[in-house]
């Protein structure tokens, strides 16, 4: 992501602040959340003891705190765009500190929009994670743009297709496994007077649902197999809806017109990909409209 024009320098929302990974409530995260357990048998995927997602768990307390010098409404905030980067698995059990960052505001698009920046580091000041979020607040300023890196050009046959239907409790089931608390995705009446149709499911948890179906599918539950996930929400999903998946392996990094237009390879392995390993695009639709935008998994070995 870039700004094309300087804003002011990244700031401290917030204190560092202590996030424990409790395998309680790992145990908790896993069975409210589909895609944890294996369809047929009820067991837990195999791979890690940690879900890359569990960490999300992390951004709530980040998010108030970047929130509020903003003067944004809550409910009218907007879940823009999403990466997390993996450095290591953790383990049950760890104490890891949060450190969070505004990186930038500026106009998104018809939005304005916060990216906010939360590493999440081990005892021994390693790094662990990354979640870099952008949040949509209100109507664009002209103040200053953010700028999402080029569209991924997927190429060649699709390596894997499926169909998901949200389940009508997966709102509820997600802000209670996330700490993501925000009423337009478990009031109606709370998401009507936002301008929305009705609850609408957590863009995270539309990716969840993403990562879940690309481990399973693909990596035959090892979610170690892939080491970054990236996307931009391009629009609501509702319970009931029906999500089509469809992954390709992405190659757009060797695209001469790509890297001509200022993304190297390198700088696109920086931006959008973790070292080593296959990139995986990833289309999301709901009636055919898109409803995941830009996606990839990185440093994934299919």
């Amino acid at each position: 992501m870039t700004v094309s024009q300087p804003l002011s320098a990244p700031r401290a929302v917030a204190p560092a602040y202590r996030f424990a990974i409790d395998p309680s409530e790992v145990a908790r995260f896993r069975r409210l959340l589909p895609g944890a357990t294996d369809a047929g048998t009820g067991a837990p995927l195999a791979g890690t003891s940690v879900p890359a997602f569990f960490l999300c768990r992390a951004l709530p307390p980040a998010v108030r705190s970047a929130l509020a010098g903003t003067g944004a409404d809550a409910a009218a905030v907007r879940h823009a765009g999403q990466r997390i980067t993996l450095h290591r698995r953790p383990g049950p059990d760890e104490r890891l500190t949060a450190h969070a960052v505004v990186e930038s505001v500026g106009d998104y698009g018809f939005q304005r929009a916060v990216v906010l920046r939360v590493t999440l580091r081990d005892a021994a000041d390693g790094a662990v994670a990354e979640l870099l979020t952008t949040l949509a607040i209100g109507p664009a300023t002209g103040q200053g743009r953010i700028d999402p890196p080029p569209a991924a050009v997927l190429r060649g046959p699709p390596l894997l297709r499926w169909h998901a239907r949200v389940p009508d409790d997966l709102p509820e089931r997600y802000a209670r496994a996330s700490g993501d608390d925000n009423p337009i995705h478990t009031d109606a009446d709370a998401a009507r007077r936002a301008g929305l149709p009705g609850v609408v499911l957590h863009g995270m948890a539309t990716l969840q649902l993403a990562a879940a179906g690309v481990t399973e599918r693909l990596f035959g539950g090892d979610e170690t197999r892939w080491r970054e996930v990236r996307t931009r929400f391009a629009r609501p999903v509702r319970p009931g809806d029906t999500i089509a998946f469809t992954v390709h392996r992405d190659e757009t990094y060797h695209d001469e017109a790509y890297r001509t237009e200022g993304y190297r390879e390198e700088a696109y392995r920086a931006e959008g990909a973790a070292p080593g390993g296959d990139v995986l695009g990833l289309t999301a639709s709901v009636d055919g409209n898109p409803v995941l935008k830009d996606t990839w998994f990185s440093g994934a070995v299919a």
